[in-house]
């Protein structure tokens, strides 16, 4: 085998290892449901949404979720989402609400949360899983729609 040859199959392979080394594992959105009883008094952990996953993740996502009241009040926003380092087969992630506020949250947000944010008043949550933060219409990897909760 002639060296160029040599070169350009070492360097193929290279590529081919590097690229499958970079991918994340897949992930499947298995239930959503709203949670108001781990504050113990502080009031920043009274509205939290628990996403739960068919295995515990083994790497860092973005998600973006629009949760959606009966009364029609509307949440969006976005974040990552990291493995558990304190209970790695943990299939579940707690998220907080009020950090789903941001400039695009309505007046009066964190109101609105405590308010119409509450297991029962929820009409549908849709959840969207990304490999990294998405930068413009990239597709999710996973994603998931729950109503009524």
């Amino acid at each position: 085998m002639k060296r160029s040859a040599w070169v350009a199959l070492v360097m193929l392979l290279t590529s081919v290892m590097f690229l499958s080394g970079c991918s994340k594992d897949p992930v499947k959105i298995v239930s959503a449901k709203l949670v108001d009883n781990i504050d113990k008094g502080s009031g920043n952990f009274d509205r939290m949404l628990q996403i739960c996953f068919d295995k515990p993740i083994s790497s860092d996502y973005y998600h973006t979720v629009v949760i959606v009241t009966q009364q029609n009040f509307k949440l969006s926003g976005g974040n990552t989402i990291r493995p558990l380092a304190s209970d790695p087969d943990n299939k579940c992630m707690l998220r907080n609400l009020y950090n789903y506020i941001n400039k695009d949250s309505p007046m009066g947000a964190r109101q609105m949360i405590k308010d119409y944010m509450t297991p029962g008043n929820i009409s549908q949550v849709l959840i969207k899983i990304y490999d990294e933060k998405p930068e413009g219409k990239e597709l999710p990897i996973a994603q998931a729609l729950f109503k009524n909760l």
